[in-house]
């Protein structure tokens, strides 16, 4: 897709002062940004899509909404052939949602509530795929699998995590997908695994009166003794050591 004068949006959202929100936050980041319509719910913006032949580059819609949410829209749009990119408005429990928009081609997503440099930084990859041919557009919808594998992660930390497994919620095959990770990140897919149950069983320690093996299951491990020969190599105590410090403060 060339790049034009300006790259024309559509906002979508059922919340309005959202919707204003981010129409004011697009408009204010140069002149290269038009906004087309704003819509609260899928249906309306779908239908004035087709009765005003309204011509648009970038679709910002939120996932959930009464009526047709943002996930039918996108599906509605490609099943009509539109030539245009999407981006998607998610909450934190949303990653089923999100992960079925990346299925039906999703460049990008923003959490709520949508954070001021979050959407520069999005603005700023999507002038990139003005400017770019298809691999690049390719490449940038891989970036943004990283980043949905990393939050997939996070959210079950407490269950059996292999690499085939994270590969599979991110539809990625898992040796790329595993090259990919380091690539991207510097670390392995395992390594991030381990740090962040690493943090999260920190977290527990600090804050919570949890029992160290009930730490370890809560992080996926079975295993009391090895959890805790991995958490002293990892901050250099072993888990009672860090609990009673805490105590003992």
């Amino acid at each position: 897709m060339p790049l034009k004068e300006r790259i024309k949006f559509i906002i979508v959202d059922d919340e309005s002062r959202l919707r204003k929100g981010i129409e004011r936050l697009i408009l204010s980041n140069g002149e290269e940004w038009e906004i087309v319509g704003a819509y609260a719910d899928g249906l309306e913006c779908l239908q004035a899509i087709n009765k005003d032949k309204l011509d648009f580059d970038v679709l910002f819609t939120d996932v959930k909404m009464p009526v047709m949410s943002g996930l039918e829209l996108i599906t509605r749009l490609n099943e009509q052939s539109k030539v245009y990119h999407s981006v998607i408005i998610s909450g934190y429990d949303d990653f089923d949602y999100i992960q079925k928009a990346m299925r039906e081609g999703t460049i990008d997503y923003l959490l709520k509530p949508v954070d001021r440099l979050e959407l520069q930084k999005c603005l700023t990859r999507i002038k990139t795929l003005f400017k770019t041919d298809v691999d690049g557009i390719a490449m940038n919808a891989k970036n943004v699998s990283i980043e949905l594998a990393k939050q997939w992660i996070l959210e079950h930390l407490s269950e059996n995590l292999t690499i085939e497994r994270i590969a599979n919620q991110v539809y990625m095959n898992a040796t790329y997908f595993s090259e990919y990770f380091k690539r991207k990140t510097g670390e392995t897919v395992l390594d991030y695994v381990t740090k962040k149950r690493m943090e999260k069983a920190l977290y527990f320690l600090q804050t919570t009166t949890m029992k160290v093996y009930e730490i370890a299951e809560a992080i996926g491990y079975t295993d009391t003794k090895y959890f805790s020969k991995l958490f002293k190599k990892y901050y250099g105590r072993l888990p009672s050591q860090i609990r009673n410090h805490e105590m003992k403060d």
